[in-house]
């Protein structure tokens, strides 16, 4: 067998430490051509399937260097790196043999031992080393994508902010399309008496007529998501009642709150946004009633939004049907009465589920007499709500 050093072959010592750091050998070690105990297993193994992309690491770092030193040794280099590969190849080979004719010899069992003895890693230990290894890569990669939404939910949370009750109330009776409606109403009230029923002459003043035809409105307005409005209201409901602080327009997330499905704006047909300006209302007056309140319809299996969006229909039934015009100028506001009647509606009925315990497929009953309550009955409503949510607070908030 022959022996030789890599380094009396090339030149120059640069050249040296490149073919030296390719094949991942010292520049004095000796190599033996045939010598198939030489310790390179983990080597030479994966050498033939790395081979392309050594060389193609290697070509880049050459090409980075000067344009003369590439064209005085280019040759040799490419020929240093072919003789590193045949001796790559003819050692793997004689490794492969001299194991194959081990292997021949003993069963699998005493194979392995006499491997473990070698000081070389059992096929067992090499599958669970690699399977370890492809899990922390997971893991790892699972960590920098959670880093990256915290980022972007972040981000998101500085786009959007949440919003009060009177913020709402204020920009949407002020919004060109309401103005636009309004002023169309004015021309043409008969029209609108026989559309929507909103237009009532027994108001004491045009103001109060005026904020009656903008809750009707409202209620004929579906959800828009290119008004910033309409979802800082979906926005601002969801976070106040879940405790937290930022949600998606899309998802089962609001299941949660009593939904249906992953679009709440498809709950809003039959109130338009006013149904959301009245729960944004509840919350902001009575947090802890409404919480409280979800917490128990939960219980019982009944969707909290979509209640409170029954509620709102019924009063805007009364609103249209002129039964609240007396309480509105006694109030002298509109927005005022049908929210305390909404809010007193919905208590009606909580206090009539906690006392049945029924589910939402027998809820209609229930439903009809809370409807009949607030058209018959609205003043009387409010007043025993008033005294209930007084008890409600002095024995729950701390």
């Amino acid at each position: 067998m022959q022996e030789f050093k890599i380094s009396k072959v090339v030149s120059t010592q640069l050249e040296v430490g490149e073919i030296c750091e390719w094949a991942h050998i010292s520049a004095d070690q000796p190599t033996l051509e045939n010598d198939s105990d030489i310790d390179n297993k983990q080597i030479f193994q994966l050498k033939c399937d790395q081979f392309v992309i050594a060389s193609q690491k290697l070509n880049d770092r050459f090409h980075r260097k000067e344009n003369k030193l590439i064209k005085l040794n280019g040759n040799l280099v490419n020929n240093l790196k072919g003789k590193a590969s045949i001796i790559a190849l003819q050692n793997n080979q004689n490794k492969n043999e001299k194991q194959r004719e081990e292997k021949q010899d003993y069963s699998d069992d005493e194979y392995n031992q006499a491997q473990i003895g070698k000081g070389e890693e059992s096929p067992d230990k090499k599958v669970f080393r690699l399977s370890e290894n492809y899990i922390h890569k997971n893991e790892k990669e699972f960590e920098n994508g959670k880093r990256n939404r915290i980022v972007e939910v972040q981000l998101k949370k500085i786009e959007i902010q949440q919003i009060s009750f009177i913020e709402t109330w204020d920009q949407l009776k002020r919004s060109q399309d309401i103005k636009e409606q309004i002023q169309f109403l004015e021309h043409t009230s008969s029209l609108f008496v026989k559309l929507i029923g909103c237009f009532s002459v027994h108001l004491k003043n045009k103001r109060l007529i005026n904020e009656k035809n903008q809750v009707c409105i409202m209620a004929e307005t579906s959800f828009n998501d290119n008004n910033d409005y309409h979802f800082r209201m979906l926005y601002t409901i969801y976070c106040q009642l879940m405790t937290t602080d930022y949600c998606l327009r899309y998802g089962y997330h609001w299941e949660m709150i009593g939904f249906q499905g992953t679009d709440p704006a498809t709950d809003l047909r039959n109130t338009g946004i006013l149904g959301l300006v009245q729960m944004l209302a509840f919350i902001s007056d009575y947090k802890l009633y409404v919480k409280s309140a979800l917490n128990t319809l939960s219980k019982m299996n009944i969707p909290f939004c979509i209640t409170l969006i029954n509620i709102t229909s019924f009063v805007l039934v009364s609103l249209r049907d002129n039964k609240l015009n007396y309480l509105i100028n006694q109030e002298d506001s509109v927005i005022s009465v049908i929210n305390k009647l909404y809010f007193a509606g919905f208590h009606l009925l909580i206090k009539a589920l906690k006392k049945e315990k029924i589910q939402f497929n027998k809820i209609g009953v229930l439903l009809t007499n809370v409807r009949k309550q607030i058209h018959e009955y609205p003043q009387k409503l409010i007043q025993q709500f008033q005294h209930d949510i007084q008890l409600f607070y002095k024995l729950n908030d701390k």
